[in-house]
């Protein structure tokens, strides 16, 4: 499985539907109907918190 990664825009995810979430200590991770993935993570070395998307291919 390859990861993307990709800038987050705010219109990007307009309209789409979440089908699920998971919250851990360090992240959270959307998961939309549309097989695409928004994580929110803490980056430990510049103490931030970091944003990706990323699809899932079949």
């Amino acid at each position: 499985m390859e990861i993307n990664d990709f800038q987050v825009t705010p219109e990007k995810l307009k309209g789409k539907i979440v089908s699920d979430i998971a919250v851990t200590l360090n992240a959270v991770v959307i998961k939309f109907t549309d097989k695409t993935y928004l994580d929110i993570y803490l980056d430990e070395s510049a103490q931030s918190l970091k944003t990706s998307t990323n699809k899932l291919e079949d």
